[in-house]
């Protein structure tokens, strides 16, 4: 996977499909640089055509599409690869389902976990802050960051309550990326705060 990047985490929410969509198209045009769309709530058959349409517009700028959890959804629309957590299908299975030219990446909560990543392109590590995305969610913090950073030779991306006040927080903790969701998601201008959020990853 490329270095140092802004990651978007996009799930549909409340939102319409057309808006939805148009925040995905949008934040393309102002330079997110991977997509992952992460869907507890709909059924498989609304994943696969969510998942298909977002596709669509990644292909047509050309940027990585990661579905999260969902290896079937990644593998029925061919997407980039797929984002999987530690109670998810085993690493090196998806690896042998997937094949070697497709991104995986695995997401790490403590550092014991680094023991288990042989097979995966990047690790999602986080929360590195309080989010209410996930429930019961472990928070880091910038230190247990720094220190899965430095224990790691793969590309890193922190993930986990990550915003426009607390970004710069990131610099100099080794970081390949910044993965956000509301901060793009729920901006109300989705184009100026991915603007804002590139300004200041440029200088992690």
């Amino acid at each position: 996977m490329n270095s140092s990047k802004l990651y978007l985490v996009a799930s549909k929410g409340k939102k319409s499909e057309n808006e939805f969509l148009n925040i995905i198209k949008t934040s393309l045009e102002a330079g997110v640089d991977i997509i992952q769309l992460r869907e507890k709530n709909l059924n498989t058959l609304e994943f696969y055509h969510l998942a298909l349409k977002v596709k669509a517009i990644c292909d047509e700028f050309k940027i990585p599409f990661l579905i999260n959890d969902r290896l079937d959804i990644a593998l029925a629309i061919d997407a980039s690869g797929v984002h999987i957590g530690q109670t998810d299908l085993p690493l090196q299975k998806a690896r042998k389902l997937l094949g070697n030219e497709k991104i995986i990446g695995i997401t790490i909560n403590h550092k014991f976990e680094l023991e288990n990543i042989k097979g995966a392109d990047y690790l999602g590590v986080g929360a590195v802050f309080n989010t209410p995305s996930k429930e019961n969610c472990v928070v880091l913090g910038i230190e247990g960051l720094k220190e899965i950073t430095r224990l790691s030779s793969l590309p890193v991306i922190a993930i986990g309550g990550i915003n426009e006040n607390n970004i710069s927080m990131l610099k100099d903790s080794g970081v390949t990326g910044v993965a956000v969701i509301r901060a793009i998601m729920d901006a109300k201008n989705p184009y100026e705060a991915t603007l804002f959020l590139k300004k200041i990853i440029k200088d992690l």
